[in-house]
């Protein structure tokens, strides 16, 4: 990775992103680690980008969400949002686009263990399009992230992956409190070879749900559905 030069890096990172940059220097900041800033006494890295860069990408599917499921309600297309929208969700496309390959990293982190973190990764993917925003306008922006996104958001939606619940809550909690939910089971129902499980969420101090089930597995996923319905409803209101 590191022996590649600069231009070897761009026009890769530009043909997997289908995008020309007009300042070449843009890209190099949104790929350039920290390590690598400090090892060359740099005075940019990719970190404030990656600010810039979350919000870019979430208005863009946003928007798109609003305009092409019309039917879909507040509730669900946060929840969508939130599926396609998290650390996991960027990861898995920076890998798909190599980006991992790209990345400017300096002494320490090559003399690591060579496993970049998966949140690295995602930010620097965040960087990326906040360099496509501010080198070509949030027009272009939005066409790139689009282009990367339109068939995970079409297969998340036909295959409704983006409703399991427990997935769901854990994504919302994140986005919206920064730490997950907790599970505490309230009390199993009924003989040991037939017992009922009943356990009770609790959505980051904001509302508390209980769900049933023959397993502990399925009471959580119902309290997770409860949940979700009840923080919309909250939402909305």
């Amino acid at each position: 990775m590191q022996n590649r030069d600069f231009e070897e890096q761009i026009a890769c990172v530009e043909k997997n992103f289908n995008y020309t940059f007009s300042d070449k220097s843009l890209l190099i900041q949104a790929l350039t680690h920290s390590s690598y800033a400090y090892d060359n006494n740099l005075k940019y890295n990719y970190e404030r980008l990656e600010f810039l860069g979350d919000a870019v990408i979430s208005l863009s599917i946003t928007e798109h969400l609003v305009y092409e499921y019309s039917k879909f309600q507040e509730g669900d297309l946060s929840i969508l949002r939130a599926y396609l929208v998290n650390e996991k969700s960027l990861y898995n496309v920076a890998k798909g686009l190599n980006i991992h390959k790209n990345i400017l990293l300096g002494k320490s982190e090559i003399n690591g263990n060579g496993d970049l973190k998966q949140a690295i990764i995602a930010d620097i993917f965040e960087a990326i399009i906040a360099a496509i925003y501010i080198d070509g306008g949030f027009d272009k922006a939005k066409k790139v992230v689009l282009s990367i996104f339109v068939n995970i958001i079409r297969e998340a939606v036909n295959s409704n992956a983006f409703r399991d619940p427990k997935t769901s809550i854990q994504q919302v909690c994140q986005r919206d409190f920064g730490r997950l939910p907790e599970y505490r089971l309230v009390d199993s129902i009924g003989p040991e070879h037939n017992k009922t499980f009943i356990v009770e969420i609790n959505m980051c101090g904001v509302l508390t749900a209980q769900g049933r089930g023959k397993t502990k597995k399925n009471a959580e996923k119902q309290a997770a559905e409860f949940a979700l319905k009840a923080y919309a409803s909250m939402n909305n209101g």
